[in-house]
């Protein structure tokens, strides 16, 4: 196994990726090229519209933001149980209260 896949790192692209990023772009070419023979685009008009939906595009695509959660004080039954009540728990030295009987304040 190589180190990029032990350890999870991402990878560039392949063969494979970029025979299929090649077999896209001529296919974008070919859509194009027969947009403009049809007369539904001028050749500025394609550019254009292209740079339009490229805008639209650029400008929808949500940011990957990996952000630390905001609600981190629970408390309660709601909040992740401990290391030692983990261990406990997995002993079966615990037995878990039953949900259905619990009284929850209004």
């Amino acid at each position: 196994m190589a180190d990029a896949e032990k350890s999870g790192a991402r990878r560039g692209l392949d063969a494979t990726g970029l025979l299929l990023l090649a077999a896209l772009a001529v296919g974008a070419v070919a859509v194009g090229a027969a947009l403009i023979y049809a007369g539904y685009f001028t050749p500025w008009g394609l550019v254009i519209f292209l740079a339009v939906c490229g805008a639209f595009l650029a400008v929808g695509l949500p940011s990957h933001v990996t952000t630390a959660p905001k609600n981190t004080l629970v408390h309660g039954a709601a909040r992740p149980a401990t290391e030692t009540e983990a261990q406990a728990a997995a002993r079966g030295a615990v037995k878990a209260r039953d949900l259905h009987e619990q009284q929850f304040p209004d």
